[in-house]
Formats: structure tokens, sequence, C-alpha cells
């Protein structure tokens, strides 16, 4: 019986399975992680091109009386199905008049005035993988893009 338990002691049968079956969770979690923080990435290029797209609406038709309902509807569009219920899309009109930032409707004795859009897109991010409410509940993107229009 003594020398069944020194052989059994002495045997490496099996240890990469134990050793397999001890790192398998620690490798699954970086895999799902890598995976949910690719698809955040993506998120945030989806984001980002639809304030761009929204800036370049502003630059091709420009809004007139300060409505930027127009430009608003072009990042939404450009979001299409993906848009969630945290997103939100925010368009500002402002000109620059003697440096100083102010409603394009105030008049302005400056003569190089310079009229600007500014388009922000954020979203309240949750991961589709795995949950990490231990850390935080959703993750924002936040996405803003400005042009200048004249």
């Amino acid at each position: 019986m003594k020398h069944l338990f020194k052989r059994l002691a002495a045997s490496t049968k099996g240890a990469s399975l134990v050793e397999l079956a001890m790192m398998m969770p620690v490798i699954m979690l970086m895999i799902v992680g890598s995976l949910d923080m690719g698809s955040m990435f993506v998120r945030k290029m989806e984001i980002a091109n639809a304030a761009k797209a929204g800036a370049q609406y502003a630059l091709v038709r420009k809004p007139a009386q300060g409505d930027v309902t127009r430009i608003t509807s072009a990042v939404n569009n450009s979001l299409g199905d993906t848009m969630t219920q945290s997103t939100s899309v925010n368009v500002e009109l402002y000109c620059m008049c003697f440096a100083v930032k102010q409603l394009c409707t105030v008049d302005c004795a400056d003569e190089n005035i310079s009229a600007f859009v500014n388009v922000t897109v954020r979203e309240d991010y949750t991961t589709p993988f795995f949950n990490y409410d231990w850390f935080m509940s959703s993750f924002p993107i936040t996405e803003t893009t400005t042009v200048k229009l004249n």
C-alpha cells in the first residue's frame, strides 16, 4: 500500500489537465473582456461617424435662423436602428464675436464674426457579453465634432 501511494504521488499524469482547469476561467474572462471592449470601440466609432455626419450636413446646408433640427435628423439617420434610449444628440449653433461665444441672433460689430456648429452625441453603453455591474453598470461614450461654417 505504501508503494502505491509513492507511485501515485510521483506520477505527473493529468497535471496538464489540472493546470488547464485552473487557468480556463482566467482565459475565458480575458476573451470575453476583449470581445466586450472591441464591441465598445466599434460603437464609439459609429457614434463618432454620426457626429461627423451631422457636422458635414451643417457644412453643406447651413442652418437657417438657428434651426438645427435637420442636423439632428442627419445624426439620427446616420445612427439608424442602432440608436438606444440612452443616445442623446445635442447640436449647438453659436458665433464668435470679438472672441466671445454668443448666440448668432445677437448683433455683432466684429467684421470677422464666425459661425460654428458643435455636434455632440452621447450614449451610455452596456456591454453585450458580460455584466460589469461590480465595476460600472454602463460606460459613457461621448463624441463631439465642431465645424466653422464661414
